[in-house]
């Protein structure tokens, strides 16, 4: 992977109307999450400042990252669908290397999604209370961190399913129905199994390995390390979740696993 090609695949993004359209509801969820989350710090004013806005930040973090790997997605299935693909490969040495630029290019927009929903959520958390003081900053700054990771992924992971799958509706209704649907019944599948083991399986799906890793740090905020893992077990409907930094390694894991297969794929596929 060159600059070069990192710097082309960023051109196309930005020459297109599709990452600031995503944007869009990106910074509306985030807003209307966060005024809530606002607005119960406000009405609990024992719970404290800021543990309520942390949680209403990580969901509108956990909700950022199906908005990052839609753009991954349409950003590397579009290629095909308007034909542009084959001028890519032909002036790129090497179709691994621009399925790794725009894996890159992607997870830079997903992080950039997910620092703008950060931002975003304070301010309105803010004005919906502004009389919180916000005690401490690091909770926030290492909520925002482990989401700006997750949204990497979830972007780099989009851009790599959709170099495999090239059917851009295909994909985009792929991504969208596992995300939204399927995890969770694969997840209830898992759950009403009498094996601990096997129920455990569910925190290493990659969408409830975002959220596990999303969530850790937030709940230990607002119910204490004791309670924490019950907390997070509610929020991401998972058993025994691991901590964040596992989290984290096993959805780098199925990036890396969805990449391996979209270099497979590409790599081998007729494009005249």
């Amino acid at each position: 992977m060159t600059a070069a090609a990192i710097r082309a695949e960023l051109r196309k993004v930005v020459s297109t109307r599709l990452w600031w359209g995503l944007l869009i509801p990106v910074v509306a969820l985030s807003s209307v999450i966060n005024l809530f989350g606002g607005v119960f710090t406000a009405a609990f004013p024992e719970a404290g400042a800021l543990p309520l806005l942390l949680g209403s930040l990580a969901y509108a973090l956990g909700l950022t990252t199906v908005f990052a790997a839609v753009q991954g997605v349409v950003a590397a299935a579009g290629e095909h669908r308007h034909r542009t693909i084959t001028t890519t490969y032909l002036t790129t040495r090497g179709r691994t290397q621009v399925l790794l630029a725009k894996m890159v290019v992607s997870a830079g927009v997903g992080a950039g999604y997910a620092a703008i929903a950060v931002l975003v959520g304070v301010l309105a958390g803010f004005v919906a209370d502004p009389s919180a003081s916000f005690p401490g900053a690091g909770p926030v700054l290492a909520t925002a961190a482990i989401g700006l990771v997750v949204a990497a992924l979830w972007g780099a992971l989009g851009a790599a399913l959709g170099t495999a799958v090239i059917n851009q509706v295909g994909a985009l209704v792929a991504v969208l129905l596992y995300l939204m649907v399927g995890e969770l019944l694969l997840g209830a599948l898992l759950g009403s199994s009498d094996s601990a083991t096997v129920r455990a399986i569910a925190s290493y799906l990659p969408g409830n390995a975002g959220e596990v890793a999303i969530y850790t740090i937030p709940a230990h905020e607002i119910a204490g390390p004791v309670t924490a893992p019950q907390v997070v077990e509610i929020l991401a409907a998972v058993s025994a979740p691991p901590s964040w930094a596992v989290a984290l390694l096993v959805l780098a894991a199925w990036t890396g696993a969805v990449g391996a297969v979209g270099a497979l794929v590409g790599g081998h596929r007729d494009i005249t």
